[in-house]
């Protein structure tokens, strides 16, 4: 009978082309129990004619027991060995024969393809039948028929039951297998793209963290630096100096405020809300003209701007905070001029001043004095609102343009795409400062 270990449904790659010890151990065993049984005398009788090869029974088990134990690199070859050592051995009434075709249809069934296996099964099944129906109408006993049949059931088709049902186990097996290793490989690139998501967010939350740090406090800092530096210039005058102090000293407590109120909103979990609007443009614009730079600012918005969004309006109040603070640092002696106006139905904020030359060591000074994340932040926040933002160089002159889409009607604001075409309205707004 198979032995335990025959139930695998392949062959194993590393071990083709080599006897495995499982197969010969099952030869060895089908050759020991036949010369048992012959050594007992419990044969059959040979077919008429065949009686002069009863002789033979221990080549022709040699054979099939050989083919056995060889099946693993060849199925197909050792299998009809089998078979037609098995057929040889019950012609010339060995019961080893027995053995040898119940292995052949175990191994084919098992160990064979899959259209070889299904061929195989259907054919036990066509076999047994014939053998019955054939059986009965040469010699008409139905005890001997039924006899045949019953045989037949155990040689033919128990084996390919047996090893069907083995087959189909162990391909259901395989087939969990895969499909565990597909979930956990699927789970695995959840936990990859959650883990990217979770890395992608905390760079942005990181960043979004750096841009309001440097936006709140950037230009309470820098006008702290402004006022302090203009009343150490000119000592001697005392009204200056005092107001110079005041004027730090209200930077100072604005922005602790404001870096506290950030600091709640973060142990809480809200979202920063935006800070800064139009109307806070003029104050924001002579607290840098007090300190002696000059500034030209006009609004043509319609109505100054104030239907505008509270986003929109922060984001042109923060630039032009930042605009300020690079203007402080790198061009203070020149003139900036700062404007708002429609442009093809959207915002348009523009700044220029004239570009100033530079010694080594002036250079050196302005590069260390800031972190460079002014216009990155410029330019991340145009991009977060559909906008477009451009900086320029050229005739001498650093340029900052920048178009934010209109989230907001205006009575006389052009469509996009179109040129706008201001109707009558209040002269632009303007603050022009020079220095004290």
């Amino acid at each position: 009978m198979p032995a335990e270990t025959n139930v695998a449904p392949t062959i194993e790659p590393d071990r083709r082309g080599r006897i495995r010890p499982q197969d010969l151990a099952l030869a060895l065993g089908y050759a020991g129990i036949t010369w048992l049984l012959h050594a007992l005398a419990m044969n059959n009788d040979a077919l008429w004619g065949f009686q002069r090869f009863a002789a033979w029974w221990p080549l022709l088990l040699a054979v099939g027991c050989a083919a056995v134990a060889l099946r693993g690199p060849r199925i197909l070859t050792s299998s009809v060995v089998m078979a037609l050592a098995g057929m040889a051995l019950l012609l010339i009434g060995s019961t080893g024969g027995f053995f040898l075709i119940f292995e052949c249809i175990f191994t084919l069934v098992l160990f064979g393809g899959a259209r070889v296996s299904k061929l195989t099964e259907h054919g036990t099944l066509v076999l047994t039948a014939l053998l019955t129906i054939g059986m009965y109408f040469v010699t008409g006993s139905a005890a001997i028929t039924v006899t045949l049949a019953i045989v037949s059931a155990m040689v033919l088709l128990m084996p390919a039951q047996w090893a069907g049902n083995v087959r189909h186990a162990r391909e259901l097996a395989s087939s969990e297998a895969r499909t565990a290793a597909a979930v956990a490989e699927a789970a695995a690139a959840r936990a990859e793209a959650q883990s990217a998501e979770y890395e992608r967010l905390l760079v942005a939350e990181r960043t979004t963290l750096a841009r309001e740090v440097h936006d709140v406090l950037s230009a309470r800092l820098s006008a702290i630096a402004l006022q302090s530096g203009a009343s150490l210039n000119v000592p001697e005058n005392s009204a200056l100096a005092s107001r110079a102090m005041q004027e730090i000293r209200t930077q100072s407590v604005n922005g602790i405020e404001e870096l506290n109120s950030m600091i709640r909103m973060l142990h809480r979990g809200d979202p920063l809300e935006p800070a800064g609007s139009l109307r806070d443009i003029p104050a924001l614009i002579q607290l840098f003209s007090n300190s002696g730079l000059h500034v030209s600012y006009a609004n043509a918005l319609p109505a100054s701007g104030a239907a505008l969004d509270a986003l929109t309006q922060a984001t042109i109040y923060r630039s032009i905070n930042e605009t300020l603070i690079n203007f402080s640092k790198h061009a203070p002696e020149g003139e900036l001029s700062i404007s708002l106006a429609l442009h093809q139905g959207s915002v348009q904020f523009s700044a220029s001043n004239p570009t100033v030359p530079r010694t080594s060591t002036q250079e050196t000074a302005a590069a260390a004095g800031g972190t460079g994340t002014g216009l990155l932040s410029m330019r991340a926040r145009t991009k977060e609102m559909g906008g477009s933002f451009r900086v320029s160089t050229e005739l001498d002159t650093f340029a900052v343009c920048m178009l934010l889409p209109l989230h907001t009607s205006f009575p006389n604001a052009a469509s996009p795409g179109e040129a706008s075409i201001p109707g009558p309205q209040k002269s632009p707004e303007r603050v022009n400062k020079g220095k004290n």
